[in-house]
């Protein structure tokens, strides 16, 4: 009896292979027959609210620093750093010794020029007694001398008594004036001297919270009337609070003063402060700090107040402020508003080359054009568009679509790359199309 052949494993392995090429080539036809996966959304009307994003710090936004207009020993210390202070509370204090003395040497030396002054007006009195008996002898003399009953001699030494009597009164009225002159003076620089020996005590020049202090007690301070002291400490309103954030140049011009702008601090999450921008920067940070090069960052400071009513539960009354400057913060600064305005989402918006004005200019940078993918029953149209605005999520269509066309959205790389006019399409839902296939 013959026996039967054994078949070769390899002739079942050829055949599941043709098997599996089969059926790749009818899963090919159908995806091809159906069409590329894509998820659309309608073209809407919707606000859209354009927002620019910065961070920075919170600062007061009062904020004075103390320094001293006198030289001296710091004396006394009055304050500690966080200490809450009331305009005209005592903060510190020099040491006046010196300025005492100064001061008593003023006073002094006006009390001389007052003496000056009294003997000087004594003796203007005396000149005119003098001046009046020499005027009467004088014009005696005169009235002698014409009827002829005097000699000449007689009366021109009159005459010289007469005149020299009146230049002697003129000048005692000059001394006079001289010395008061003196005296004011004097009464100037005990006035000044004063205002220096009451500088000695430093005051707090408003309400506000001891945010630095610069000097201890016993270290000297350096201060004149011409140039600034020496800083001893700082005061800062903290009622008064403003965000300052770096923006950038590709963004500043679109943020102007009075923007809206929604604030965040790192010390109080998940929750949002309302601010209104109060200062934008003429001049970048670091311009005229060093040398910039092209690919550097240039930023520019904006000011933002914090609006007291956003932050009012968090005040209470007799208790310290609940920010502390320095404190991280983020602002989303709302830069424009429109509303009732056709809009696609971001991601539908695509940029390419125009391929026929690729072929008129060979040779030449061609300059990219913006697109959407129109669904048009079972496949799309490459519509050239001009955008406006957008936020995080959607742009602002201003030519190219019309409310209510279903324009692709996804996926990414089939908008950017390979989805072509006239291309077949199949519409799913987002989910669907990016669900792993088992």
């Amino acid at each position: 009896m013959a026996k039967k052949r054994r078949r070769s494993p390899v002739l079942f392995i050829v055949i599941a292979l043709v098997i599996v090429a089969i059926i790749a080539v009818m899963m090919s036809k159908d995806k091809e027959e159906k069409g590329r996966k894509v998820a659309t959304e309608e073209a809407t009307n919707r606000t859209i609210i354009e927002t620019v994003y910065a961070s920075g710090k919170l600062f007061p936004a009062v904020e004075v620093e103390i320094a001293s207009n006198i030289s001296g020993t710091l004396v006394d210390l009055r304050v500690e750093e966080g200490q809450a202070v009331k305009d005209g509370d005592i903060l510190a204090k020099v040491d006046p010794e010196a300025l005492v003395s100064i001061v008593e040497r003023a006073e002094a030396a006006t009390s001389g020029a007052k003496a000056q002054l009294q003997a000087a007006k004594f003796q203007r009195d005396q000149m005119k007694a003098q001046f009046k008996n020499a005027k009467i002898v004088y014009e005696r003399n005169k009235q002698l001398y014409e009827d002829g009953v005097i000699s000449k001699a007689d009366f021109q030494a009159s005459e010289a008594t007469f005149e020299t009597t009146q230049a002697n009164l003129d000048a005692a009225e000059e001394n006079i004036k001289a010395t008061e002159f003196t005296v004011k003076s004097s009464q100037a620089t005990v006035k000044e001297q004063r205002k220096n020996l009451s500088q000695t005590t430093i005051r707090a020049p408003m309400n506000g919270v001891v945010s630095k202090l610069y000097k201890k007690r016993g270290e000297q301070v350096v201060g004149t009337a011409q140039m600034a002291g020496t800083p001893i400490l700082k005061i800062a309103n903290l009622n008064s609070i403003e965000i300052r954030v770096d923006v950038n140049e590709r963004d500043i011009l679109m943020v102007s003063i009075g923007d809206t702008a929604d604030i965040e601090l790192d010390a109080y999450p998940n929750r949002k402060f309302l601010g209104v921008v109060t200062q934008i920067a003429n001049t970048a940070n670091n311009l005229g700090t060093i040398q910039l090069t092209s690919d550097q960052v240039t930023n520019f400071e904006v000011r933002i107040l914090m609006l007291p009513a956003s932050y009012a539960d968090l005040q209470k009354v007799g208790e310290e402020s609940p920010f502390r400057a320095g404190l991280s913060a983020s602002a989303e600064i709302r830069t424009n508003t429109l509303n009732n305005i056709l809009t696609v989402p971001i991601a539908a918006v695509t940029a390419r080359e125009d391929k026929d004005e690729k072929k008129k200019k060979k040779g030449t940078e061609e300059e990219l054009k913006e697109y959407v993918f129109v669904v048009t029953g079972d496949s799309v149209l490459m519509t050239r568009v001009s955008t406006g605005i957008q936020d995080d999520e959607h742009i602002q269509l201003l030519t190219g679509i019309k409310q209510g066309e279903q324009i692709v959205k996804a996926p990414y790389d089939a908008i950017s790359k390979r989805l072509e006019s006239g291309d077949k399409v199949n519409v799913v839902d987002e989910e669907e199309l990016y669900k792993v296939d088992k």
